[in-house]
């Protein structure tokens, strides 16, 4: 099966939607992320994007499928 958009695209849409929050104060990856993204999730919040990964190079994104709307969404193609 062809995946209906990459990685790339899917953030693009989340921004788009008003779907993904960039948080871009520093972080720990350890555990403050992990937090974070807890919380987040207990709500029914947004993606997540965070930019400033402390020693990290590359952002990460978090809590991209944490609703049935977003899951459906990416799988729409896939689910029968």
């Amino acid at each position: 099966m062809k995946p209906t958009c990459n990685l790339r695209q899917y953030l693009a849409i989340l921004r788009r939607e008003n779907e993904l929050l960039v948080i871009d104060t520093q972080v720990d990856p350890y555990l403050e992320i992990a937090e974070i993204h807890r919380r987040v999730i207990a709500r029914g919040g947004p993606a997540l994007l965070f930019t400033n990964v402390k020693g990290c190079k590359f952002p990460m994104a978090a809590n991209i499928f944490g609703t049935k709307e977003r899951l459906h969404f990416i799988f729409r193609d896939t689910i029968q």
